[in-house]
């Protein structure tokens, strides 16, 4: 029976040992070994290199690796990559990896957390909801754990209807909303000028669909002339300076 078990592991168990316990992985008590914390500031540097860090918070941290780990130092940098099919929003794996004749290499975890500004719910909203910018507000989250996705600017939501019901502080993501036309092609629209301290009121003709807050072309039925101009509620758009 001990021999039937041995050679089990042997066969099927040492790409494990050797993944776990690389080559040169446990160095001579008297040889300089790899510094726990250099290999884990490689892996953390790995993922902040990959990332855009404009306008949002980062957080990298390497998972502690075993204490009974000693490998040779290496006499380079260490070298480090992306193991395919290995990566996910808030956790990633890092390969590091001593590139000397007689090198290692290992995989380390680092747990990501990326913090900006999204749009989230102001206050409970019903489904159906045509959200308007007083629905919503701008929050800090931890976007690296957002499967779903989520909205950077108000007016990604403003002018949408909502799928179904969210609570207050809920964040919006891209499925939960819908385009709502508040102008349709061909429809007669009253199109709004500011000229001065004076506000006109023509009537045309909207050349395209469009929701609240985006913008379309329109025709004046009086001069036939063409304008762009931006939605600002069903069937009234105002025309652009």
């Amino acid at each position: 029976m001990y021999r039937i078990i041995l050679f089990s592991c042997i066969r099927y168990c040492w790409p494990i040992l050797l993944l776990a316990w690389p080559l040169s992985a446990r160095p001579d008590t008297d040889a300089p070994v790899q510094s726990h914390e250099s290999i884990q500031a490689a892996a953390e540097q790995h993922v902040l290199d990959d990332l855009d860090q404009a306008e949002q918070e980062i957080s990298v941290t390497a998972g502690r690796l075993d204490s009974r780990l000693r490998l040779s130092a290496c006499s380079q940098p260490l070298d480090t990559f992306s193991p395919y099919g290995r990566k996910s929003a808030s956790r990633i794996t890092v390969g590091v990896r001593c590139n000397d004749t007689d090198g290692w290499s290992l995989f380390v975890p680092v747990t990501l957390s990326l913090v900006k500004g999204i749009v989230v719910a102001d206050r409970e909203l019903p489904r159906g909801t045509i959200i308007t910018e007083a629905d919503i507000k701008i929050e800090k989250r931890d976007v690296a754990r957002l499967h779903r996705g989520y909205l950077e600017q108000p007016n990604q939501a403003i002018g949408k209807k909502l799928k179904r019901r969210i609570h207050a502080d809920a964040i919006l993501t891209p499925g939960q909303i819908v385009i709502q036309h508040a102008v349709k092609k061909g429809m007669q629209v009253v199109i709004v000028a500011q000229i001065g301290p004076l506000q006109v009121r023509m009537n045309g003709k909207a050349l395209s669909n469009g929701a609240i807050g985006e913008r379309i072309k329109v025709e004046n039925n009086s001069s036939n002339r063409r304008i762009e101009a931006t939605v600002i509620s069903a069937g009234v758009v105002k025309a652009t300076t």
